[in-house]
């Protein structure tokens, strides 16, 4: 996974980052940063249950270079760290 910012998407598909985001609420039902990190935490939960790689692989394989930040924000939507994920 790599880096996404709503303007590199908006240059990608040559709208504006405004109307990328609305029209992205407006289909979807949710803003494109929440996708984007539920869709990094599902892969992330795949990969504990898995493998076992170690937990700064997986934060990078799914796009967070500071592990640290990627463990607090795992912790924020799944309620687990994701070393008490693993262990369950």
């Amino acid at each position: 996974m790599e880096e996404l910012s709503i303007s590199y998407l908006a240059a990608k598909v040559h709208l504006s980052p405004n109307y990328l985001a609305t029209l992205f609420k407006k289909e979807a039902g949710t803003t494109l940063n929440d996708y984007v990190t539920r869709t990094r935490i599902y892969h992330a939960k795949r990969l504990l249950s898995e493998s076992n790689l170690l937990i700064q692989e997986i934060a990078e394989k799914v796009g967070y270079k500071d592990v640290k930040y990627f463990t607090k924000l795992f912790k924020k939507e799944v309620g687990d760290s994701p070393r008490a994920y693993r262990d369950q």
